[in-house]
């Protein structure tokens, strides 16, 4: 055996390897996908009065939906990129606001939001950028890796097979689960129609941001494991058709509720 050769050899594949953990992109917001629909998903809940004072908040001819991405593409507000998640440990019982990092967290930014959207004195310049967020956090609250961490920022760094291609457990939960499904918009909206139902749409109204990173705390401990096993899955791990079967429910349940509480929030903040 050449063991010169075998080693350049393990050193090529430990670089490699190192080169991909690098190169995977970071997959902090739920995917674009995910916030259309839940907005216009929420539009269709809004009273005439919240509807009418949306649009004049937003820019002349801006849709609500356009509006939905903005939070993940502006650059102006420095430091917003850590307004889209708290990092709660999946040991946790819930959510607790000291894991709130100082400069504010998914949870109390929700909460600032709707201060300022139900302050009469906020002018147009604080408003638009506050309904902006107010509108992307709420369905970000709801995409479990961005309250649940296993000390691996919110699955960002567990590196696990979807269907064979490699990713990491954020990018699935983010993107991966919904894209196997359906990229069609109508599809979606009517999968949550059909989930929201007028008793679902009274509970799951009820509740504070603090209460349902809470919910997203719990569904995120299940989705560090494999379907039915207590063992956390662990880097390499092949997610298939078992966990799939699991996660595309609770996707599908989650991105409903999302859509029920923001026509709340802005319906109240309105009103």
């Amino acid at each position: 055996m050449n063991f010169g050769m075998t080693k350049r050899r393990a050193l090529q594949t430990g670089l490699l390897l190192v080169f991909v953990l690098i190169s995977t992109p970071t997959a902090w917001p739920w995917g674009p996908t995910a916030h259309r629909v839940c907005v216009r998903f929420a539009e269709e809940r809004l009273t005439p009065r919240a509807r009418a004072s949306v649009r004049e908040l937003l820019e002349p001819g801006s849709r609500l939906d356009d509006a939905a991405t903005w939070a993940d593409q502006q650059r102006e507000f420095r430091g917003s990129e850590s307004w889209h998640y708290v990092n709660v440990p999946i040991t946790a019982a819930r959510y607790d606001p000291r894991f709130c990092q100082p400069g504010g967290c998914i949870v109390s930014k929700i909460e600032e939001f709707r201060r300022v959207l139900r302050d009469p004195n906020a002018g147009l310049q604080k408003k638009r950028p506050s309904l902006k967020f107010l509108m992307h956090f709420v369905v970000d609250l709801h995409q479990p890796l961005h309250v649940g961490d296993n000390g691996d920022r919110g699955g960002n760094l567990l590196q696990v097979l979807f269907f064979n291609r490699g990713t990491n457990l954020h990018s699935v939960w983010d993107s991966k689960i919904m894209e196997r499904h359906t990229d069609n918009k109508q599809v979606w909206l009517w999968d949550l129609t059909f989930l929201a139902n007028p008793g679902m749409v009274a509970e799951w109204s009820k509740g504070t941001p603090a209460d349902w990173a809470s919910e997203s705390l719990a569904a995120a401990a299940k989705a560090y494991r494999l379907p039915g096993k207590q063992k956390i899955i662990w880097p390499g791990t092949k997610l298939g058709n078992e966990y799939y079967s699991f996660a595309l429910p609770l996707v599908q349940r989650q991105l409903a509720k999302a859509g029920v509480r923001l026509a709340h929030v802005l319906n109240e903040a309105f009103k």
